[in-house]
């Protein structure tokens, strides 16, 4: 049972979050990133999984952190944020299986030897998940709500109270910056081509 101390407290350093404080931000992570890992663990059956999960929930309640006053269970809060992370990375591997599954289905059908290589396909794959990763937060996240959500440019403004035209310049930095990379990676130009437009 949630004391009123507790609550008191809990409401004091969602407050400082709020208002940027990045050691107050630090404690949160401190505190639940222990109990979040092994839940979303348990849910993925993958160590990677549940890592890419614990950073997405904690970037999410940094991101939003101006509606942290709000919230009267903090505990229930963030399991509920970070259950819909699970719900989203295993959606995300779903997709991921399926099209692997296609691709390799239209290898065999086909008469021709066709570009889409299934290690070409997990290369490529790689490389883009290490940019995405490592892109500035506000990036990331258009970039995978416009691809893994697929969400327009206006309502992913929305959403983020942003202006279209700004989230169109993100969303055309972060596909330079994956274009960059994947050249930079030595996979053939022809390859390069035909995997880009069939993700993107």
């Amino acid at each position: 049972m949630l004391t009123t101390e507790k609550i008191n407290d809990d409401k004091k350093l969602l407050e400082s979050i709020a208002e940027g404080d990045e050691q107050a931000f630090l404690m949160l992570f401190k505190r639940f990133a222990p109990l979040i890992r092994p839940f979303a663990r348990h849910i993925t059956h993958c160590e990677k999984g549940a890592e890419d999960i614990l950073q997405e929930t904690f970037m999410r309640v940094w991101l939003y952190r101006d509606k942290l006053p709000e919230i009267h269970n903090l505990k229930s809060w963030i399991f509920t944020v970070a259950a819909h992370e699970c719900m989203r990375y295993m959606r995300q591997k779903l997709t991921y299986e399926k099209k692997v599954k296609e691709s390799e289905t239209h290898s065999l059908k086909s008469e021709n030897t066709s570009p889409l290589d299934f290690v070409q396909l997990n290369e490529i794959n790689g490389v883009v998940k290490k940019v995405v990763n490592a892109m500035p937060p506000q990036r990331k996240l258009i970039f995978q709500m416009s691809r893994d959500q697929g969400l327009k440019p206006s309502a992913i403004a929305n959403h983020l109270e942003l202006s279209v035209g700004t989230v169109k310049n993100v969303l055309s930095l972060a596909l330079k910056e994956i274009r960059e990379h994947l050249v930079r990676s030595g996979i053939p130009l022809s390859i390069l081509l035909y995997h880009f437009y069939y993700f993107f």
